[in-house]
């Protein structure tokens, strides 16, 4: 809103309430004498952490009457004002916890004189910020719930959506979790804002990144609610504006303002899907890899006969769209061999335009990468990083040799391997944020490592973990400046 519309509404209110006619004599009166001190000028404050606390100092308080006022700055006109006027408190002091979206307000303090009913208005201008906007969220379950750490520079809120949602984390052990921009929450809505979408197996929702707050639940957030509550998997697809949701292997689209809408069923789709210039899925009745196209699907052209009615069942995939827009794909054959596929994701490729099938490798069943518990990939390059025990291992792509990066200690399960880039990649990025980023699990406590990668693939070895903390790490996401990394 604009200084000057508010302080025309003020002047509004004291032309209202700034005088009274004595009915006996039709003088008007004077206005009486106001005089507050205690009240600041300006209040800089964050939303779900601290408490708004104001002990004004009132001359003859006991000849008025009290009440805050709090408004938006997010203003349109006096009369297209999207943002009502919220009463606070009747009373002199205030003390309410902060629980505002991040944006300046400007927070009145009215007093209204007994006698007369005149009303003279304090303005403070407001300022809420959050802590939510920069670090790292670390989506785990611990004891059968599941809930996210926040670590930022100075400190860290564990159990971040029991911390903003009364004490509720979502049920069952993590699936997955997700940033998500410029969702609203109507089609027409000017208040874009980003998302945290976590999966649980038994649940799902999508909170406000801002203030910590539930957007959507499981129930809420379908056109047509799933009979099974079993979350899969989410992805942002390439173009931001839809998201997509797998669940009880049936495929989901939400255009960001409207809900979630079921795909057909031509496909019964595996929990594995990555992102392309369209996505790339795993049917499991045709053991084929077909494409996600927004609320539709995308059979693959002559260029991908391999990939359909395979003799094989696909272990893992890794997507890295935008400028490098490849695919990486692990089969299993039947006699136990890996099958290795470098796929080009590329609009046109996907189409049939060129040759899909960038490169094709056989992995003998002894490879490392065929009794990996968990697999990852590189943005940058050709490289495949996995973990058999505590051991983690490199292949690269090109010549599917196998080499040792480091050993965890004794006892460490590892739940999460990711290659952790930001800002999200796209020509002329200079990037902040660069790291393999594991995750294990030993005694009810996980700890995270954060090692920087050489040119060659070779990941730095740790003294120690960057992070610890209960539970068991599912997904890591990076943000700066309320945008997060996406998901490699």
């Amino acid at each position: 809103m604009k200084r000057n519309n508010i302080l025309f509404i003020g002047l509004i209110g004291l032309l209202a309430f700034g005088c009274t006619k004595d009915k006996s004599t039709g003088i008007t009166q004077p206005l009486p004498a106001f005089d507050v001190a205690g009240v600041p000028d300006t209040i800089n404050l964050y939303t779900h952490q601290d408490t708004l606390r104001i002990s004004p100092d009132v001359a003859g308080e006991t000849t008025y009457d009290y009440y805050w006022t709090n408004i938006s700055a997010n203003f349109v006109s006096l009369y297209g004002n999207r943002n009502k006027t919220d009463t606070l408190a009747f009373t002199k002091n205030l003390e309410l916890p902060v629980m505002l979206d991040p944006g300046q307000y400007y927070l009145i303090f009215n007093v209204r004189d007994k006698r007369s009913g005149v009303v003279k208005l304090k303005e403070i201008i407001f300022n809420v910020s959050t802590r939510n906007e920069n670090g790292w969220y670390l989506i785990k379950d611990n004891n059968g719930k599941t809930d996210v750490d926040f670590i930022y520079k100075t400190g860290r809120i564990d159990n971040w959506i029991a911390f903003n949602n009364k004490g509720k984390s979502l049920d069952g052990n993590a699936v997955k979790g997700l940033f998500t921009a410029d969702l609203r929450t109507t089609l027409t809505s000017a208040d874009l804002f980003g998302g945290l979408v976590v999966l649980s197996e038994n649940d799902a929702a999508i909170y406000r990144v801002s203030n910590g707050a539930q957007v959507y639940g499981f129930d809420s957030m379908f056109f047509a609610k799933p009979a099974n509550r079993r979350p899969q998997n989410v992805f942002q697809p390439m173009p931001s504006g839809n998201l997509m949701l797998l669940n009880d292997n049936r495929a989901y689209c939400m255009t960001k303002g409207a809900l979630f809408t079921s795909l057909p069923q031509t496909y019964t789709p595996a929990p594995l899907a990555v992102v392309g210039a369209m996505d790339l899925g795993w049917d499991i009745k045709t053991k084929s890899i077909f494409c996600y196209n927004g609320t539709a699907y995308a059979a693959l052209a002559k260029n991908g006969e391999s990939l359909k009615n395979m003799t094989a069942d696909l272990l893992w995939m890794g997507g890295y769209p935008g400028p490098r827009s490849v695919a990486l794909t692990l089969f299993r054959l039947p006699d136990q061999r890996g099958m290795l596929y470098k796929l080009n994701t590329l609009y046109g490729f996907l189409l049939g335009s060129d040759s899909l099938v960038m490169k094709r490798d056989t992995l003998a069943p002894t490879h490392g990468l065929m009794k990996a518990s968990k697999i990852a990939g590189n943005y940058d390059s050709d490289y495949i990083y996995y973990a058999i025990g505590n051991n983690i291992y490199l292949t690269d792509v090109t010549t599917t040799t196998e080499r040792l990066q480091v050993t965890l200690p004794e006892g460490e399960t590892v739940t999460s391997i990711q290659h952790i880039k930001y800002p999200v990649p796209a020509t002329n990025v200079v990037y902040t944020t660069d790291y393999l980023a594991i995750a294990s699990y030993k005694d009810g406590r996980y700890k995270v490592w954060l090692h920087k990668i050489s040119s060659t693939g070779t990941i730095q070895p740790l003294a120690q973990p960057t992070y610890e903390g209960d539970g068991r790490i599912n997904t890591i996401i990076y943000m700066e400046k309320g945008i997060g990394s996406r998901v490699f």
